[in-house]
């Protein structure tokens, strides 16, 4: 599982940069993830060891680098979720703050 801007698709990255510069002292923890990773990682959720969802393998926007989870403050979440749905990205809203995918 990559937490490296550069693992997304090249057309994202500018784009995930610029969103990431309103607020830089938060933890890119996700970009992508293989389907072997999304698979283990939803079925840790099934489990109950997530604190955030997780899509069902082929279904995440992580698999195709075209996603990218970032954890800061909720307020903070709240405010970029709103910055990037205004740019045409789609934030993951307060069931799921700390993703952004295109």
């Amino acid at each position: 599982m990559s937490s490296r801007i550069d693992a997304l698709e090249p057309w994202l990255q500018p784009w995930a940069r610029w969103l990431l510069r309103f607020y830089p002292h938060g933890i890119l923890t996700s970009t992508r993830r293989s389907h072997a990773e999304q698979a283990a990682l939803y079925n840790a959720c099934g489990h109950g060891e997530c604190r955030y969802p997780a899509a069902p393998p082929g279904y995440s926007y992580h698999e195709y680098g075209r996603a990218f989870d970032y954890v800061a403050p909720d307020g903070v979440l709240t405010q970029l979720g709103a910055v990037w749905e205004r740019v045409g990205g789609v934030w993951g809203g307060p069931g799921d703050p700390i993703h952004f995918e295109a």
